[in-house]
């Protein structure tokens, strides 16, 4: 959300050039069927979660600077020993500058600290609106101690009217307590041409080095330091076919240490009405080149979203989200030579009700489903593992002008 806000001038988002300041708090209570990830032995909780933080910035038309952060503190109602003060804070900051009308500079840093997967995997989600760019992905690994941290610098400049191109750079850096440290280089070049006023191809060429160190979580195999280099480039189309629909779709090959493999990114979008409610739904899949959090080395990652959202009343939004993902990767430095095979299907609904301008109710259920298989010891962390989580709360933001 706050690389969102950055990401459009002041007057794209209605408000005047100023400081601003929102406080917020968050207060839920939560239903977790698998509190550690099992797929045996799973241990259930009611989860009480207070979240206050803290948005500051400065908007104005050739300059936008935001600051965020949170932290979250979680009371057990069968599990007191882990009740925690500060299970999990980030800190973020997104910036836009406009120093000529034909270029734009992006700079983006985002840092999570969380022992809570539904956290993480919340926070993964914002962080790839902000930078698609990022290869992190997750698994069912319980309540472990992972950061995260991104950093994002672009550069956009308008050639012409129909034509512009993109330099951008993406660090990433992870770690987890009981297993593996990633870090990933990425650098990308992109040309943009509108050929009609409904067709635009793109071209992208995109760089990345993998680099990680320790052992795997799932497995216990220890591996010594290990790095890949990847060179990829796509060839990408967007079609409107009218004012509310629009398909996109860019692939290529990736070469990557001698073997040839597939880069693909596709994402069809359209709004509608459903029964006189204003709705959107999106579908997308994606083939490519990432890590797991806790995992040494690379993986080839797919996988299959689609969302729809609803808007019954003018403060009630209702959404509905599905996905599949494949993980498929081997670690032949590990001393188990585990083969990492793990596929997710997930379903989520979300519903939210702006009761008065700065207070909000909010509801969700999320499902997972995950399939892992390989060569393993760990008893924990392969076969089947289930995990449903029922949430309802409240949410406060009440945004303040501080320079009047």
């Amino acid at each position: 959300m706050l690389a969102q806000l950055a990401a459009q001038p002041a007057q794209a988002l209605g408000v005047s050039a100023g400081w601003y300041l929102i406080p917020t708090f968050r207060l839920t209570e939560s239903y977790d069927d698998n509190i550690f990830g099992t797929s045996t032995n799973r241990t259930s909780d009611f989860i009480t979660r207070f979240t206050p933080g803290l948005q500051t910035g400065y908007r104005s038309e050739p300059l936008t600077v935001l600051l965020s952060g949170n932290f979250e503190s979680d009371v057990f109602a069968k599990n007191p020993d882990l009740n925690d003060a500060v299970s999990a804070w980030h800190v973020g900051m997104s910036s836009q500058y406009l120093p000529i009308r034909p270029l734009r500079l992006n700079f983006g840093v985002d840092y999570t600290e969380t022992e809570s997967l539904p956290t993480l995997t919340q926070n993964l989600a914002s962080l790839n609106l902000a930078n698609p760019l990022n290869p992190a992905n997750t698994v069912q690994t319980g309540r472990q101690k992972t950061t995260l941290l991104s950093v994002t610098p672009n550069a956009t400049y308008q050639f012409t009217p129909l034509t512009s191109g993109t330099a951008a750079f993406s660090y990433t850096d992870s770690t987890f307590q009981q297993g593996a440290t990633n870090t990933v280089y990425t650098g990308q070049l992109a040309v943009s041409h509108q050929f009609t006023q409904r067709d635009t191809g793109t071209l992208t060429y995109i760089v990345s080095s993998f680099q990680s160190n320790g052992q795997s979580f799932q497995t216990g195999g220890t591996t010594g330091p290990t790095s890949e280099l990847s060179n990829t480039v796509t060839i990408g189309w967007a079609h409107q076919f009218s004012p509310r629909t629009t398909i996109s779709l860019a692939g290529g090959p990736r070469f990557s240490e001698g073997s040839v493999s597939p880069a693909v990114n596709a994402l069809a979008t359209h709004q509608f009405r459903l029964f006189d409610w204003p709705a959107n739904a999106s579908l997308g899949y994606t083939y490519s080149q990432g890590f797991i959090i806790g995992e040494p080395g690379s993986v080839n990652t797919q996988s299959v979203t689609g969302s729809v959202g609803v808007q019954p009343l003018r403060a009630l939004q209702v959404g509905l989200g599905t996905g599949w993902s494949k993980f498929t990767g081997t670690n032949t430095n590990t001393t188990s030579s585990a083969v990492q095979d793990t596929t997710t299907y997930s379903i989520s609904l979300t519903a939210s009700y702006q009761i008065l301008r700065w207070l909000s109710a909010l509801a969700s259920y999320s499902f997972s489903y995950q399939e892992q298989n390989g060569n393993s010891s760990s008893t924990s962390t392969t076969g089947n593992i289930p995990h449903n989580v029922v949430m309802f709360g409240i949410e406060v933001a009440y945004p303040v002008r501080v320079d009047q």
